[in-house]
């Protein structure tokens, strides 16, 4: 059943992600840390799950929102670590309450604004197109992206799967996020780097389960 999933997938590149029901993939952080990252879809709403297993200090990322067609809404963005919430973020069309805990501050972002995970996301199920302006926010801080660059396409292993993958970065001044695509996998994010206000990390897609087919 495994190959027949392989052979169907590489038959049929993805020129446009369709939403998934639920996807859940794992991947290698930094130093060989493991890392997960879920998106599920209930009805109009949607909510995405990241767990980063640093030894002594376990990080989790939430957001959430809703679907309007092809377009994530976030609502909501917590960084949560050791259990306790270390920064978050409320939206509400261009207002933003944000901050750590007891320093939360309300402000306006000129664009579209989102988390980076829910921007990782939006731009697999829309073939690499993101709302213009376009701001980021890691819950302490808002983020204007400058511009988002397409790169050539590459080949990337995943487990026993070598596929396609297009590359994106998004740049603003210092900051970079660079996100891989996995064509042949219903542009699964293949890698995420981030080097945003200081913070670096990086993930590599090991294995993804899909409307719940494993893959590879």
């Amino acid at each position: 059943m495994k190959r027949l999933v392989l052979l169907a997938l590489l038959a049929a590149p993805v020129l446009h992600a369709e939403i998934p029901q639920s996807a859940r993939a794992q991947y290698k952080a930094s130093l060989g840390i493991p890392a997960t990252l879920s998106f599920e879809r209930e009805g109009e709403g949607y909510r995405i799950v990241a767990k980063i297993n640093v030894p002594l200090y376990k990080m989790r990322f939430e957001s959430g929102g809703t679907i309007d067609g092809e377009q994530l809404k976030p609502s909501y963005y917590r960084d949560i670590r050791n259990g306790k919430e270390y920064a978050s973020a409320q939206f509400s069309g261009s207002r933003v309450r944000l901050g750590k805990k007891d320093s939360k501050h309300t402000e306006t972002a000129q664009g579209t604004v989102m988390d980076l995970f829910s921007l990782t996301w939006q731009l697999a199920f829309s073939n690499g197109k993101l709302p213009m302006p376009l701001v980021i926010t890691n819950g302490k801080k808002l983020y204007p992206i400058n511009r988002l660059t397409p790169s050539s396409s590459k080949s990337m292993t995943i487990g026993s799967l070598k596929t396609r993958t297009q590359t994106y970065t998004l740049s603003h001044g210092n900051d970079t996020i660079l996100l891989a695509l996995a064509r042949d996998l219903n542009n699964m994010p293949a890698l995420i780097r981030y080097n945003v206000g200081g913070k670096k990390y990086s993930l590599t897609l090991k294995a993804v389960e899909i409307n719940p087919q494993n893959v590879p």
